[in-house]
């Protein structure tokens, strides 16, 4: 039995990605039966595991875990012992990324709940572990079978360790997006149905009446649909629709009344505001 640490590991690769964040690559069936020391610092670690024939050590956790094609992303406030037996003849691979917590500057990586295989160790605050994404871990086997040597290497794992970042964070960037729901879709074909017919007049009740939803309801989806209420997105929606028409040969005043202005001053007071020029001088400019 050898008993051993990271460091000493030839295998194990260690890259700086920059003057506070590493990488560290593995790719190694081991010749002896082997207990390795790893010592983990505060910080963030985004582990991307791929074969892992190993057993912790950490007392109070289940020896028996399967930790193969896993992502594990640890937030340590404090150091942590992380023992593990590997028998002669098994395989590690891994790739790990250490961000230093004083210099994180994405928290969409942070994890956000304590996994419940992590209760054994208080040093670690917060864990998550889940099946490996397909398309990082082929960036992980890119960089475990890559056959680069010296610089071109080095640049090639850290290429691969930032898609990795990239690939996790678009992940958690479309998690967290708000869910389309059956009534924000009833509510975009119900502004579709308004841009169709700006001529109208339109009040909250009606639209509630054409979504069989209710104003609070209807207030609150168009708000996430435009940014903005149903009056400014109207505003918008009837100057824009102004602005096309202006390319024909109707009258301004026609324009006006097409897109739901009772009147030519009005209307041309609000164009100007929002695009600061009058619409006589706007068909100027376009058609000469």
């Amino acid at each position: 039995m050898t008993y051993c640490t990271v460091e000493s590991i030839l295998a194990f690769e260690h890259i700086h990605l920059d003057a506070n964040s590493w990488i560290r690559s593995v790719n190694y069936r081991f010749t002896e039966s082997t207990i390795i020391e790893n010592v983990h610092q505060p910080g963030l670690y985004i582990s991307i595991i791929g074969e892992c024939q190993g057993q912790t050590r950490i007392p109070g956790m289940d020896p028996t875990l399967n930790f193969s094609h896993q992502c594990m992303v640890s937030l340590l406030d404090q150091a942590c012992h992380d023992p593990m037996y590997f028998p002669n003849g098994s395989v590690l691979q891994m790739l790990s990324i250490m961000l230093p917590l004083d210099h994180l500057q994405e928290s969409r990586l942070l994890p956000k709940q304590r996994a419940a295989f992590i209760q054994a160790v208080p040093q670690i605050k917060l864990a998550e572990l889940g099946p490996v994404p397909y398309d990082v871990l082929c960036c992980c086997q890119a960089a475990w079978e890559c056959d680069f040597e010296g610089i071109e290497r080095e640049w090639f794992i850290k290429a691969k360790a930032q898609e990795v970042l990239a690939l996790l964070l678009n992940k958690r960037r479309k998690a967290t997006m708000p869910i389309v729901t059956n009534r924000m879709r009833q509510m975009h074909s119900v502004l579709n149905h308004v841009q169709a017919h700006l001529d109208q007049e339109w009040s909250l009740a009606g639209l509630a009446r054409l979504a069989r939803s209710n104003e609070t309801y209807v207030k609150r989806d168009i708000k996430a649909l435009t940014g903005g209420s149903f009056r400014q997105w109207l505003g918008k929606a009837r100057l824009e629709a102004a602005r096309d028409q202006l390319s024909r040969h109707d009258t301004i005043t026609q324009v006006a009344l097409n897109v739901g202005f009772k009147n030519q001053a009005h209307f041309s007071t609000r164009f100007k505001t929002e695009f600061g020029i009058t619409p006589r001088e706007y068909r100027r400019s376009i058609l000469g």
